[in-house]
């Protein structure tokens, strides 16, 4: 709000003058619709009003399409991102909710991974269920933090996860989206060695 009102005293400027104005009102901008987004989904899923559109979909294909829009972001922060899908992985699920999911894992992944480093992600299927993990090389989770990262608005290292702009609903939201499938989601971090967060659907 401080630089839209900063912008407006200056009526005669250009955008190139004001860019960086602008770039931080875009930014929060995009950090406030996260948020709201977030609030919106848990809020609707405690009163009973988020229902799942549940069809036959192919994990595999959603894990390649998630990992394609997220390949970009990867790259600016030059963080090797790769994929490891053993063959086709056909479940009953919401695609848009696991598109949802994977978003947020790797978004997570590539935030807190420094430049140079690593993000797999794997798919694969069992004879019962559906088979998924995220991992990166990046500063993990001290041994303290990691029983509560599900936890609604919990933020293990504060001072780094306000710089990032995280308001601790990404994993709330993906665990609710896990067990609404009847699914199981796990995580092992190691400070400094990195994280794997590993989800369980049934087929």
């Amino acid at each position: 709000q401080a630089h839209a009102e900063l912008m407006l005293r200056h009526p005669h400027h250009t955008i190139e003058q004001d860019s960086m104005h602008v770039s931080t009102v875009l930014q929060e901008a995009r950090r406030m619709h996260r948020l709201v987004d977030g609030l919106l989904t848990l809020a609707r899923s405690d009163a009973g009003r988020l229902e799942l559109d549940v069809r036959p979909v192919m994990l595999d294909r959603i894990v390649g399409d998630a990992a394609d829009k997220m390949w970009t972001l990867a790259e600016v922060q030059r963080i090797d991102l790769q994929t490891e899908i053993a063959g086709p992985v056909p479940l009953r699920a919401d695609e848009e909710r696991l598109q949802q999911l994977l978003v947020i894992l790797l978004d997570n992944a590539i935030k807190y991974t420094p430049a140079g480093g690593l993000v797999r992600i794997r798919c694969r299927k069992t004879s019962h269920a559906a088979q998924l993990s995220v991992e990166d090389t990046g500063v993990g989770i001290a041994p303290e933090h990691l029983p509560r990262i599900f936890d609604r608005f919990y933020r293990g290292d504060k001072s780094r996860t306000r710089r990032e702009g995280g308001a601790g609903l990404g994993l709330a939201i993906a665990k609710w989206i896990v067990e609404r499938h009847g699914g199981k989601i796990t995580a092992e971090s190691e400070p400094s060695a990195g994280t794997r967060i590993s989800v369980t659907l049934p087929l």
